[in-house]
């Protein structure tokens, strides 16, 4: 095989592992979302400002934006601008776990299918490396970061036992955290695209 295409294949195939984790990722906090009737305002591909949008349904908007890194899926406000809550903590506190947990239950497919599908050694090599990319995003993910799902469980725990920030602050500490996890993503990409 001639460098040139194993290079591009390692390159496409990591891509289309990250593309994987991320998208079953979010459609974890989207199902979960959806099973406890969250209204959910949009799906969004990449970060920073929204390139394109196009209405779905029901009010839920598809929105590209600038960076494509990352996907996110934007809930109803948790919080009245007065403060109210608008639906009970456990609800998101689920929803802020359901992508974390959809990681792991993708790395638990993709370790059995390569237990009882035997596939070829690029295949096999390609699942296992996306398990354990899985895994390794959403151990990430719950990271008490804000931002990160972890810091949303931390400060929905916190809120539930009467610790709350107003919604502002809130908003606040989790854009500063999504920058500072923006930029160390995309140094870590870069660092892994640069050493195939």
């Amino acid at each position: 095989m001639e460098p040139a295409f194993h290079l591009s294949l390692s390159v496409g195939g990591l891509l289309a592992s990250l593309l994987l984790v991320t998208v079953g990722h979010e459609l974890g906090h989207l199902l979960v979302a959806r099973a406890l009737h969250i209204p959910v305002r949009y799906i969004a591909v990449g970060l920073g400002p929204a390139l394109w949008r196009c209405g779905l349904t029901d009010g839920l908007r598809l929105e590209v934006r600038l960076v494509p890194v990352s996907m996110a899926v934007g809930l109803a406000a948790r919080w009245s601008t007065a403060g109210r809550g608008h639906r009970p903590l456990q609800q998101d506190i689920a929803v802020a776990a359901g992508g974390p947990l959809a990681n792991f239950l993708m790395a638990l497919a993709l370790v059995a299918f390569l237990i009882f599908a035997r596939p070829g050694p690029a295949a096999q090599a390609w699942c296992m490396g996306t398990a354990v990319l899985s895994s390794l995003l959403a151990l990430y993910n719950l990271i008490p970061l804000p931002g990160l799902d972890g810091g949303h469980l931390l400060i929905l725990g916190a809120a539930s036992l009467g610790l709350k920030l107003s919604p502002q602050r809130e908003a606040m500490l989790h854009r500063v955290g999504l920058r500072l996890t923006a930029t160390v993503c995309m140094f870590l990409l870069a660092a892994r695209l640069a050493a195939l």
